[in-house]
């Protein structure tokens, strides 16, 4: 071999490294791109208009929305407050017990967001009930039972029905309604969506909790979000 193929091989071997790692880079700052933050008085996109249809009083902090100060009660007969929750990643949703149909496929999801973070000291997930009237703390402390909850990783409370019903359309931007002329106890309109909330308690990400694919999107998008605290 000539000393020029050998001066060749050496430089190939050394950039190739080179190469490989400043397109990782690259590939890295194009995949890890921050999620978006909801409600930024700062995105010439968002109408903050959206934030009053319900007759909301919009809670800026920093001219980002962010999810108003609560004091529920969980299953445990604990008061629960959203300084609870500041400095944690939430995952928050609404359901109520007695529910016959998407909320037993919510929480059966919920129980995989569980299994994915119930290690982590700063993630917790919160579920709040549409049906306080029935869903006592003996009810929820049977329904986390049921769904394997982990104490102090997964909160369920409940609470005044106005306070959590306002909190859901205010709080969280998301419909939840009981019906005038209820047919039967089990007449409510509540969402299907499941909130993302940063550690700042404002929201990034909403997720159809009664699909697979999109709770696979909210596990991702949380481990995304995981990345901006390092």
């Amino acid at each position: 071999m000539t000393n020029l193929k050998k001066v060749s091989l050496l430089v190939a071997l050394l950039l190739i490294p080179a190469l490989i790692y400043l397109f990782l880079i690259s590939f890295g700052e194009n995949h890890y791109k921050k999620l978006t933050v909801y409600y930024d008085l700062r995105n010439p996109d968002f109408d903050p208009m959206a934030l009053t249809a319900n007759a909301c009083a919009p809670n800026f902090r920093d001219s980002v929305h962010c999810v108003p100060a609560f004091s529920f009660t969980n299953q445990n007969g604990q008061t629960v407050t959203e300084k609870d929750f500041l400095g944690k990643i939430t995952v928050v949703d609404f359901f109520f017990a007695r529910c016959p149909d998407i909320c037993i496929e919510l929480s059966s999801q919920l129980v995989r967001v569980q299994e994915a973070f119930q290690e982590r000291s700063d993630f917790k997930i919160l579920s709040h009930s549409v049906d306080p009237e029935h869903d006592s703390v003996k009810v929820l402390k049977d329904y986390a039972q049921r769904y394997g909850a982990k104490d102090g990783f997964w909160t369920f409370v409940t609470g005044p029905k106005d306070a959590l019903y306002t909190q859901a359309r205010c709080g969280y931007l998301v419909p939840v309604t009981e019906p005038k002329q209820q047919a039967k106890p089990t007449d409510y309109i509540h969402t299907e969506k499941i909130i993302l909330v940063d550690k700042e308690g404002r929201i990034r990400g909403y997720y159809d909790g009664t699909k697979e694919l999109e709770v696979d999107r909210l596990i991702a998008e949380a481990q995304l979000l995981m990345k901006e605290y390092k």
